[in-house]
């Protein structure tokens, strides 16, 4: 779909959101313009403990204070009149479990996706016989016949979290209020009020999915996890809003206090809006810390043998494809910060301000195929499209005539080559081929891994112009269209394309040798990861 240009007179700056994206490594926030555009935006950074026994936490008080302050930045730098700012729209990285008293305040650290404490209870609950894939058959059939779903056995789900909470820390469950999603946090501390969605509340499990915008709890679903129904938020609809700004909030960030905030939503479904993927069937590629594969869709379904389902979209009766793949550009940062730039006794210093810019010239540097290296890109495990909790990454045929740039190159083709495992799955989920795919996410900033992409799935590559800002984009122009600003229709032209990137025939069969290799590592490895690491 092309605007025209009575279409863009009609969307040109007459009206804004404010924007907040709060993503593993930090919260984000943005002005977004009707007509797409991303006025400014500010970040901060925040920590994530990695605990030996398994456990991942980051300080949820902490994304409020730097969720604000992004905020103050973004709105004094796009210096747009407060009356212009329509609406606030939130996403976030999700699958994590915030407990918070009457008043929203947390009782502790927010449990995070990485972590697998709960990953012995969610076994508990789904034990049985006979034994499918690690679950008990039956009570597997019902927690994917309600939800689409089955608790993951590592426990990096929300319910995983939840049970160890229960579990392990009965003194913060017994004070709980309410456990929330962080997106749906953070539109509490905006406006006041504790809510949650259908969308919002997939990773808990404790609300049926077969019927778009359902606003009940499932006393089957709460009975099969052990849950108290009053740990849970009020849910309103997935298109819904929650309310307008809580007065000393709109004093703080200089808004209107009348100004709605819309219902949160997830980052892998924000990033889609924002790539501009909205029709159905119009998949994406995202490299942010993760990596997925993800389109609109307008059913409801479930794979479990690929771990692909379809979840709840902010669009009536539509769904987006759940394509959570493992850790992606996370790899990148890992490299560079672990073994090329650490703090260590070998004092490489300190890794300079245009160290990514410098890995991707390396990766351009070496040949398609890397030399034979083949870069496993689990670092957190593999979700889709094999949960897989206990495999782990590394670089495999390694010899003495191995350069770093092969090494480098390695990563960019590791990552590439699991969604192309996941492209066929996907395809037989969606019942047609995918014709092309939009890359987002901070690694679509570079050509050379944009046309890796292309090389190895053997599809155009369409390169999403302003990729570092596809989430907070999305998370923006939802909140415009939930308040009318922006027609849904108009979404997917107000989001332009950089560069298309054509497969290179010439590169074909090296990326189709070292795709098999990739899929025998994991094949051959998997159990010894499992004994390894179980």
């Amino acid at each position: 779909m092309t605007l025209t240009e009575a279409d863009k007179d009609r969307l040109q700056t007459k009206q804004y959101a404010l924007a907040i994206d709060l993503g593993s490594g930090g919260p984000k926030a943005a002005v977004v313009a009707a007509d797409g555009r991303v006025v400014a935006a500010a970040a901060e950074t925040i920590e994530t403990r990695l605990l030996p026994d398994g456990g991942g936490e980051q300080d949820a008080d902490a994304w409020w204070r730097l969720s604000l302050a992004a905020a103050r930045r973004a709105l004094k730098n796009a210096a747009v009149s407060k009356d212009r700012i329509v609406a606030v729209g939130c996403d976030s990285q999700w699958s994590l479990a915030v407990p918070v008293n009457q008043n929203g305040v947390p009782l502790m650290n927010a449990i995070h996706w990485t972590d697998t404490r709960g990953g012995r209870y969610n076994r508990e609950i789904t034990a049985g016989f006979p034994r499918v894939q690690g679950y008990g058959l039956f009570k597997l059939l019902k927690w994917i016949r309600l939800t689409g779903l089955a608790p993951t056995l590592s426990g990096v789900d929300s319910l995983g979290h939840v049970l160890f909470i229960k579990n392990e820390r009965p003194d913060i469950y017994a004070r709980t209020f309410k456990f929330l999603e962080p997106m749906d946090y953070l539109t509490s501390r905006l406006t006041g009020r504790i809510t949650a969605t259908q969308k919002t509340m997939v990773a808990f499990m404790v609300v049926e999915s077969g019927r778009w915008g359902q606003t009940d709890y499932s006393d089957k679903l709460l009975a099969l996890a052990g849950l108290d129904r009053d740990k849970f938020p009020e849910l309103i609809e997935n298109d819904g809003i929650v309310g307008p700004l809580d007065q000393g909030v709109a004093a703080e960030l200089g808004l209107n206090p009348a100004t709605p905030v819309v219902a949160g939503i997830t980052d892998s479904n924000a990033s889609l809006i924002g790539s501009g993927a909205v029709r159905d069937f119009d998949a994406i590629v995202y490299i942010g810390t993760t990596l997925y594969l993800t389109c609109h869709v307008p059913f409801k379904k479930t794979d479990l043998k690929h771990f692909i389902t379809a979840l709840p979209s902010p669009f009536p009766s539509r769904y987006y494809l759940l394509g959570e793949q493992c850790t992606g550009g996370k790899c990148v940062e890992y490299c560079l910060r672990q073994l090329v730039y650490p703090d260590d006794d070998l004092e490489t210093g300190p890794m300079p301000p245009d160290a990514y810019e410098r890995f991707n010239a390396l990766v351009k540097s070496a040949p398609p195929g890397s030399g034979g290296v083949v870069f496993l890109p689990w670092l957190n495990g593999l979700v889709v499209p094999e949960e897989s909790p206990y495999v782990r990454g590394g670089f495999m045929n390694l010899s003495l005539k191995t350069t770093r740039a092969h090494l480098a190159r390695a990563v960019f083709e590791g990552l590439a080559f699991n969604s192309r495992w996941v492209c066929g799955p996907m395809e037989k989920f969606i019942g047609r081929p995918i014709e092309s795919i939009r890359f987002s996410g901070g690694g679509a900033l570079s050509n050379t891994w944009s046309q890796i992409h292309a090389d190895v799935l053997g599809k155009p590559v369409l390169q999403v112009a302003d990729p570092l800002n596809t989430t907070v984009r999305g998370a923006g122009l939802l909140a415009l269209t939930a308040v009318g600003a922006v027609p849904p229709e108009d979404l997917s032209a107000l989001v332009p394309i950089e560069n298309v990137f054509e497969p290179n025939p010439d590169h074909q069969a090296a990326y189709d040798k070292a795709f098999s290799h990739f899929l025998e590592l994991f094949k051959q490895n998997k159990h010894t990861f499992g004994r390894m690491n179980g």
